[in-house]
């Protein structure tokens, strides 16, 4: 009897320091979860005050573009007489202002960008946008932000790259169910160093914007094989 006893109190013993340790375990996972929890909080929030400050930011910049470029137009060019520093004022104020979607589909404007691109450089520029794609899924504020990505994106080849040949590319992109919108800008030039262009202020720029319309945005190059900068928009099509 006691035996048995001893063996029962030893099982018991046993019984409770597995349930302690049990306890513990769930404990301590727990609170792994409500640290991950809580580090997943303050991290949404950061990203989404960055989001809002970069569309603020952003914001901002366009309407300071509007602006200089009406004061160009409304005040320094009628008192310009030089026909080439004329010229030169209107390609500056057209550059600046941005497109009228109301009056030319985004298509056409980035048509455009390409042809005045390749007459202001002398950069071929060939412009490659598939007839079904659809940009309407896009709101104007959106629509207006691919468009500056696709701009900056020339003016970096224009005075980076030292190329020859430029090429936008605008098509479907399907994922799955989806059907998406990829446009991809690339040339035939050096290349850029990851670190310099990281830094600079018009691929920041380029980075806000893709962000600020949910985009995936890459800069993919290779030393002396040029620069490809890719983007896949999302729309909500399926």
């Amino acid at each position: 009897m006691q035996n048995e006893s001893a063996a029962m109190l030893a099982d018991l013993e046993l019984y409770i320091r597995l349930v302690w340790l049990f306890v513990l375990v769930i404990t301590i996972l727990m609170l792994c979860l409500c640290w991950l929890y809580l580090s997943m909080r303050r991290s949404l929030k950061r990203e989404q005050s960055s989001l809002a400050f970069s569309h603020m930011a952003i914001k901002s910049l366009e309407t300071e573009r509007r602006r200089i470029s009406r004061e160009l137009h409304d005040t320094v060019l009628p008192l310009v007489r030089d026909q080439e520093l004329s010229r030169l004022i209107r390609t500056i104020c057209m550059e600046l202002a941005p497109p009228d979607f109301t009056r030319l589909s985004l298509k056409d404007s980035l048509a455009d960008l390409c042809d005045k691109f390749s007459k202001r450089t002398g950069i071929e520029c060939a412009c490659s946008i598939e007839e079904e794609i659809d940009f309407s899924p896009l709101c104007a504020e959106n629509q207006l932000h691919l468009f500056r990505m696709a701009q900056e994106a020339l003016t970096n080849i224009e005075k980076h790259s030292g190329a020859q040949k430029a090429v936008l590319v605008a098509r479907r992109y399907i994922r799955g169910s989806a059907e998406n919108i990829l446009v991809c800008i690339s040339d035939d030039g050096a290349g850029l160093n990851p670190k310099a262009y990281a830094q600079g202020l018009g691929l920041r720029s380029m980075k806000q914007r893709s962000a600020i319309i949910g985009a995936e945005l890459e800069f993919i190059s290779e030393s002396g094989n040029g620069l490809m900068v890719r983007i896949e928009i999302k729309t909500e099509k399926s």
